[in-house]
């Protein structure tokens, strides 16, 4: 009898301890999964800085660029730049001048404009509009412009419209040389006359 009474308290003990010790269980393991979720919480975010691809933003720029006698040789306009980590920079709606004996020669316009890190080349995109102005207007439109800045070498594999002296010519892209002073159209040339 004994024995059948402490298998009965024994049975009695282990529903309890059941009873208690699951809920007991699965609390703790709640505590320790939410414990685990405060330590995720508790770090900190990256900071902003850390996220951005860029180290300098600028509005209404205005660049002026010197030969090695002080003379200006081309001038930029943007209105907005933005410099990245890498040292490429971004130009919203850039318009860059170059100068002749203290003269504006050629301009150009465009939407976009991006010069790689080292520096030497600039491309312009979006709605390119090259002007020379003075003697020989002559105006030229594409949407796509490389610009090597070194050299002064301007070119496209675009499609290119030039308009100059009542003529109109399209060709599949151009290659403009500033310091020679010529322009060879690219591919395809058709001319016609433009109407007053």
């Amino acid at each position: 009898m004994l024995d059948f009474l402490v298998l009965q308290w024994t049975f009695a003990t282990v529903a309890v301890l059941k009873r208690t010790l699951i809920p007991l269980a699965a609390a703790i393991v709640v505590a320790l999964a939410a414990m685990g979720g405060l330590e995720t919480m508790q770090e900190s975010p990256p900071s902003p800085t850390a996220e951005l691809s860029y180290n300098a933003f600028a509005e209404g720029v205005d660049l002026k660029f010197h030969d090695a006698g002080g003379a200006i040789a081309y001038a930029l306009q943007a209105v907005r730049q933005t410099r990245f980590n890498d040292d490429s920079v971004e130009w919203s709606r850039p318009a860059l001048q170059w100068y002749e004996d203290g003269e504006a020669d050629w301009q150009v316009e465009a939407e976009q404009g991006f010069v790689a890190p080292s520096g030497d080349s600039l491309r312009l995109s979006g709605n390119v509009a090259l002007f020379r102005q003075g003697g020989d207007e002559v105006t030229l439109t594409t949407s796509l412009l490389d610009i090597d800045l070194t050299s002064e070498i301007l070119s496209t594999n675009e499609p290119v419209q030039m308009i100059a002296d009542g003529l109109r010519q399209d060709a599949a892209g151009l290659l403009l040389n500033l310091p020679e002073d010529s322009l060879l159209m690219l591919g395809g040339v058709r001319g016609s006359h433009v109407r007053p």
